[in-house]
């Protein structure tokens, strides 16, 4: 017996001291084509890998250009934030009735702001078009509180495009233009956009400046709002409780809102608000839970000062004495605004793409068509419903950590097509999903979730 034993013993230390490196170490992908040597991403926050509004480090490690990285076996530096991270971040504090609690702004810190080096990420969550050109810290960002300038440029006196072009990429991403419209959209119309030819202008200098410097560059296009449930949650549960109501008051027309135009007062039917072509925004949940109130809650509660003729003793959102407030509601004409300018922006995507010899992945198609269709990766069911759908975080506008890994897999889908490449795509059910609410959530009053008033005070791309 103790013959076979040390036979046993023999045998296992050899194979123990055997090198068996090349069994325990994953070949390296092909990549064709691209070179990944200095693969570099720009862009706002849908770059940065921004959840739920906030930065923070466990969310940063899938963001889109991290998980390409990782798919390619490459480095990737990205300025960590630790959790729970740099913005307000949203979490779920109670699932039946479902409500929200916010971080405080503030409460994460940057963790490698020394690095020696342009960062590979340099996705600047709030970041417009002219910022990557123009910007070199927050004071002279087009929002000039923005931190996270400071944060990702860090006062090396250099635009994103000149930090970009120093660091030699040999690869580039470049999704931006999304808060040029964004704004105007989540402002109900109030904010203005960034005019159809000057970003035709500015975009068509940015792309020159990256291929001036012979930088090989993916595009992405911009999704419409209609897609993102930031502007398609609300309105459809406020038509069902106005519905309701009607039965008890058939004066009951629809929800009377206030308009940016001369006529004042803007007025959806049930049917509008069903079909989502009037759209109130998240942010205005929590105005939409008093709507009928004749008691001034919503202004009281929210301390806000009633307007100059309005009147709360009339039913709040229902009459043109009393009117839903205009910074919440994306009406028909506003939606169409929205729909043409998003069109230009992505044909001038498109041109600047094509004249360029960029490569452009098309987001806007994939968005448009999971919002018809839903969409299956890896087993795993998605659709671009709040929360439920599993693809949208809970600012309703940036996607989960599952939504950025199916976003980079059409990035590497691009990237294998055009470049001769086979780098293998991400498995969507092994990336950390967001919370299984779907059998078992219930909202509040009219059936809106209930948010922190601070849930919403800063809606960037």
């Amino acid at each position: 017996m103790k013959k076979y034993i040390s036979i046993f013993l023999i045998i296992f230390i050899i194979l123990s001291c055997e090198d068996r490196s090349d069994l325990t170490s994953p070949e390296k992908p092909t990549t064709g084509n691209a070179d990944f040597t200095n693969f570099i991403s720009i862009g706002n926050s849908l770059t940065a890998g921004y959840q739920s509004s906030a930065l923070y480090e466990s969310a940063q490690n899938y963001s889109f250009g991290k998980l390409i990285a990782n798919q390619a076996q490459v480095e990737y530096v990205q300025p960590i934030i630790s959790d729970p991270g740099i913005g307000g971040r949203i979490e779920a504090k109670s699932i039946s009735p479902f409500v929200t609690s916010t971080q405080p702004l503030n409460a994460g810190q940057p963790t490698n702001f020394a690095f020696d080096g342009v960062y590979n990420n340099l996705g600047i969550p709030g970041a417009l078009l002219p910022d990557l050109l123009l910007a070199k810290d927050a004071s002279s960002a087009v929002d000039k509180t923005n931190i996270f300038f400071d944060i990702v440029l860090r006062n090396q006196d250099k635009t994103v495009l000149e930090q970009a072009i120093s660091a030699q990429p040999t690869l580039a991403t470049l999704w931006i233009g999304n808060n040029d419209i964004l704004g105007y959209a989540t402002s109900g119309g109030i904010l203005p956009h960034t005019p159809v030819q000057t970003f035709g202008v500015l975009y068509d200098q940015l792309c020159d400046g990256l291929a001036q410097a012979g930088i090989p560059v993916l595009l992405a296009n911009i999704p419409n709002v209609s897609s993102i449930p930031f502007f398609t949650t609300v309105a459809p549960n406020v038509g069902l409780a106005i519905q309701e109501a009607k039965m008890q008051n058939t004066s009951i027309v629809g929800l009377v809102y206030q308009v940016s135009t001369e006529y004042n007062i803007g007025i959806s039917s049930i049917e509008d608000l069903l079909a989502n072509k009037t759209m109130i925004t998240l942010k205005g949940s929590g105005a939409a839970a008093f709507i009928g109130d004749t008691q001034g809650l919503y202004y009281s509660t929210n301390k806000i000062s009633i307007p100059e003729g309005v009147n709360t003793a009339y039913p709040f959102g229902l009459t043109p004495e009393n009117p839903f407030p205009n910074q919440f509601v994306l009406d028909p004409e506003e939606q169409i605004e929205v729909s043409n300018v998003v069109g230009n922006f992505n044909a001038t995507i498109a041109a600047t793409s094509e004249k360029y010899g960029f490569h452009l992945v098309d987001v806007n198609a994939f968005f448009n068509n999971v919002a018809i269709n839903g969409y299956k990766a890896n087993g795993v069911d998605f659709s671009t419903t709040f929360v439920t759908g599993g693809l949208f975080s809970l600012d309703g506008v940036h996607p989960t950590s599952q939504g950025y890994a199916i976003i980079a897999n059409l990035f590497i889908d691009k990237i294998n097509t055009d470049f001769g490449a086979s780098i293998p795509k991400i498995n969507v059910s092994e990336i950390p999903g967001s919370l299984e609410l779907a059998k078992k959530m219930e909202f509040g009053k009219n059936n809106l979730p209930i948010f922190d008033s601070k849930a919403f005070d800063k809606i960037f791309y």
